[in-house]
């Protein structure tokens, strides 16, 4: 399983109750926005964001 730290919903949907409570047990933040992906991805890399492990 992946080290997951953050999960990003984006044009506008959100996450349902299921979803919140394992996010909540696994210390998971949850983000959402109603910008789309390819935005929602170049903004966080533009601050710094950037993938993988060896960052």
């Amino acid at each position: 399983m992946m080290d997951i730290v953050c999960i990003v919903f984006v044009r506008g949907k959100k996450p349902d109750g299921s979803i919140i409570k394992l996010a909540k047990e696994r210390k998971i933040v949850l983000l959402s926005t109603d910008i789309r992906m390819f935005a929602a991805c170049g903004i966080l890399y533009e601050k710094g964001l950037r993938g993988g492990t060896d960052t």
